[in-house]
């Protein structure tokens, strides 16, 4: 077993710790390390080694789920860097709140338009090009160094994500 538990999660797979990963490479190492890590290729090991199979399998999905998640990767970044940000702290940006309330409230309102399928597209490619360009701040911040920036794009990304999850469900509701 080449793996030590206080890996960073990018170290894991291999790769540089920066916002933006190349999907790939992360899918295809983590189907290496699945592999490699799988509990029945330890069954007639020792049970330590079978401990530390089970717990090397556990990080290496812990890992890959973080860096898989855009908000994720960005919040286990500034954590490397030093910045906690919890999930229930919010961003001051008030433009930016405003811009939220009003994103909410036209989803909200898709039931009551006259073709809510075609008003959910609109303000689902709309929420998705901001969560893409919020994506791109967070990545040059991060890249530059200003974790202060870094820190209150991920606190948008947090927002932004949390609304994409909203729409997809009324994009279920819609459909059912």
């Amino acid at each position: 077993m080449d793996m030590a538990l206080n890996q960073t999660y990018f170290e894991i797979f291999g790769l540089k710790p920066t916002f933006e990963i190349d999907r790939a490479a992360l899918a295809e190492r983590y189907r290496q390390l699945q592999r490699e890590f799988h509990p029945d290729k330890y069954a007639a090991k020792s049970e330590r080694e079978q401990l530390l199979a089970m717990q090397y399998a556990a990080r290496i999905n812990e890992a890959h789920s973080t860096l898989r998640d855009p908000v994720q990767r960005a919040g286990y970044l500034l954590k490397l860097a030093g910045v906690e940000v919890s999930p229930e702290q919010t961003t001051a940006d008030a433009d930016f709140l405003m811009k939220q309330m009003a994103l909410r409230e036209r989803l909200e309102e898709v039931r009551e338009m006259r073709d809510p399928a075609a008003a959910l597209d609109e303000l689902g490619d709309e929420v998705r090009d901001l969560f893409s360009g919020e994506q791109k701040h967070f990545a040059e911040a991060f890249a530059d160094g200003d974790l202060e920036a870094g820190k209150n794009s991920l606190l948008k990304l947090q927002f932004l994500f949390k609304l994409c999850q909203q729409l997809e469900r009324l994009e279920e509701d819609l459909l059912d």
